[in-house]
């Protein structure tokens, strides 16, 4: 729900919805690593880059606005600027991670931090025609 609210809100209210960017994927990623579930922390990874990832998407495929290079820098400065906490949480739901073994904390980590650069090279111009 929040996604989906986030991606409306993108849509009707642009300048709002680009600025909750780094609001919505620190909430979304909040939830995911701090409840309560059986999943492992690189299960909690994937899911928390899944959600960033379908935010971006998201809000740059959907966004209000003239979707030109001005707007998407002010896309991905925020998406960095919300992938601070996102970082810092998952850091401390690695450390608190008592159940998996050390290589799996350190792997989920990395992998988070591959799939975040992967998805910033493959969608970076998404959204902004070509000139």
């Amino acid at each position: 729900m929040i996604l989906l609210l986030s991606i409306l809100s993108g849509h009707f209210l642009p300048p709002v919805g680009l600025l909750l960017i780094p609001v919505t994927i620190s909430l979304m990623t909040a939830l995911i690593i701090f409840t309560g579930t059986d999943f492992s922390i690189l299960i909690k990874s994937l899911l928390a880059y899944l959600f960033i990832g379908l935010n971006d998407i998201g809000i740059k495929l959907f966004a209000g606005g003239i979707h030109d290079p001005q707007g998407l820098g002010w896309i991905h400065m925020l998406l960095f600027v919300g992938l601070v906490p996102c970082f810092i949480m998952l850091v401390i739901g690695v450390l608190g991670d008592k159940k998996s073994a050390n290589w799996v904390n350190a792997i989920s980590i990395l992998i988070f931090l591959l799939l975040i650069f992967a998805h910033l090279q493959v969608f970076e111009t998404l959204g902004v025609p070509e000139s």
